[in-house]
């Protein structure tokens, strides 16, 4: 597993270097901080400073002998293309700090697609919303652009529940190990719920997703609680579940039903008024 996790020097990208440490020791992926800077002549130093800071953050989370990933020479970085600068170091993994230059979300959508990532992580400012450096629609271009599944954490600390979402579309067993890995870091309840469009075809289908998923979490020893709910009721039931968990929304699909009724201004709805983070699955 590869995680990619976008940061800059604010708040809400120091907050959750501890949530990106238990989710990195839990899965044992490969992690790239990655920082995005505005000049492509030469690299930021007190960039390069700030991701450095969260890299030794992130490993004071583990035990020395535990420790999967090699220590860094700050001198090494690597100019590999104009605008883009990386540093890397293997251990039993590889840790990656990469600088590039450019838009925020485009670069970070480019970085997951050319280091083929599973997962892209970043936090948000709460305080008008979800804002990335005082832009409302950074994270949501990420969460509707990135080749894989993202993860915006909004608020440190342990949620007591995670709501997954789901439709008809295939489940694919890397999402549902995400999925699993929050339960087990937050120790939290995981309730599944089926969306259905009103005919019996449809119905059978999320029904048989249903059951796959409840005995992939059962055979882990997670306690799942499921519903299904027609799809006129979903907006409803995420804006108000959003309260108090974390909402998984399962998005992969061309045909997912989940795309067609989350559009852009749904998915920036639930990424500006939600308290909790939110987790787009691919």
């Amino acid at each position: 597993m590869k995680i990619l996790v976008a940061l800059d020097g604010k708040s809400y990208s120091k907050g959750i270097v501890k949530e990106v440490a238990r989710l990195s020791e839990s899965t044992l992926a490969d992690v790239v901080f990655l920082g995005i800077q505005d000049s492509e002549s030469k690299v930021s130093q007190s960039l390069q400073m700030v991701l450095h800071e969260y890299q030794q953050d992130l490993y004071s989370y583990f035990r020395p002998d535990e420790l999967p990933y090699a220590d860094f020479s700050l001198e090494k970085w690597q100019k590999v293309a104009k605008g883009d600068w990386i540093l890397s170091a293997r251990g039993m993994k590889e840790f990656t700090l990469r600088i590039r230059s450019g838009n925020v979300a485009k670069a970070v959508v480019s970085v997951a697609e050319e280091m083929d990532c599973d997962l892209v992580i970043l936090g948000c400012d709460l305080k008008y919303g979800c804002e990335w450096d005082g832009e409302m629609n950074v994270p949501l271009r990420i969460a509707e652009d990135a080749p894989c599944s993202v993860l915006v954490i909004k608020q440190s600390g342990n949620t007591h529940e995670i709501v997954s979402i789901l439709d008809q579309s295939e489940v694919h067993q890397e999402a549902m190990e995400m999925v699993n890995q929050l339960v087990t870091l937050h120790s939290a309840g995981l309730k599944i719920v089926g969306v259905q469009e009103k005919n019996e075809d449809k119905k059978d289908l999320i029904e048989q997703r249903m059951v796959e998923l409840l005995k992939y979490y059962n055979d882990r020893s997670v306690s799942a609680w499921v519903k299904v709910i027609d799809s006129d009721m979903v907006t409803d039931y995420v804006t108000t579940s959003s309260q108090s968990a974390i909402i998984a929304l399962w998005m992969g699909g061309r045909q997912s039903l989940l795309k067609r009724l989350f559009s852009h201004s749904m998915v920036d709805k639930l990424l500006s008024t939600s308290r909790s983070s939110v987790f787009i699955l691919r």
